[in-house]
């Protein structure tokens, strides 16, 4: 899954799937609150919760040429295990028609309390409908209102998730460095917020100079 390990009882969850011949994929981390040591059980329907409000969240603001294949998670329990759980994925987008280029991405840009040379932490979603597009390059407003909608949403489910031994979730990013140095532990950041940036991106490579 990961060559670097999150702090203890954080999760680093990977949704994937293909658009027409390329791969994508979206990763995720989240801080576990628990009671308990967290059982196999509780991982695999915590994971299973979590790519359903995934795809409640935002399938139907990716084309449907999406498809949605796999969701995976590693749990970093305390003493240096891991609890590893992976979901089979169904279905496809439903935004309606692709854009001509598979790798075109909507950028959610995630918000926290702290910030550093780098920006934030962003998340690229795969393949957009073409009615979300205008002028070539630009999100529609309304795409973009709707999209910042649905990230807080998003943020919001799956702050709500609980399962057996996991009683409380925070979605948000790790930092495992500081000025060059490797963190340890690496320390987990919560996230506050969701924006959308107006122009279009990459899920390999931004598309020219971000106008907000």
């Amino acid at each position: 899954m990961a060559s670097r390990r999150g702090p203890d009882n954080s999760i680093r969850v990977a949704i994937s799937g293909t658009s027409g011949n390329t791969n994508w994929a979206n990763i995720f981390h989240c801080q576990l609150t628990t009671s308990s040591s967290i059982s196999q059980s509780d991982s695999d329907a915590w994971l299973n919760t979590f790519q359903a409000q995934y795809k409640t969240s935002f399938a139907a603001y990716v084309s449907n040429s999406v498809a949605f294949a796999l969701a995976k998670s590693v749990i970093y329990t305390p003493g240096g295990s891991e609890i590893v759980s992976a979901v089979t994925m169904t279905g496809n987008g439903s935004g309606g028609t692709i854009v001509q280029n598979n790798g075109s991405s909507a950028v959610l840009s995630w918000l926290s309390t702290v910030y550093w040379r780098g920006g934030k932490p962003r998340t690229y979603l795969p393949s957009l409908p073409n009615s979300f597009i205008q002028n070539a390059d630009q999100l529609t407003p309304t795409a973009i209102s709707n999209l910042k909608t649905q990230g807080a949403g998003f943020r919001t489910a799956v702050n709500a998730i609980t399962q057996g031994t996991i009683t409380g979730t925070s979605l948000g990013f790790v930092s495992f460095q500081t000025g060059g140095v490797q963190r340890t532990p690496a320390v987990f950041y919560a996230y506050t917020g969701c924006t959308v940036h107006t122009r279009l991106g990459s899920q390999r490579r931004r598309l020219g100079k971000w106008q907000n």
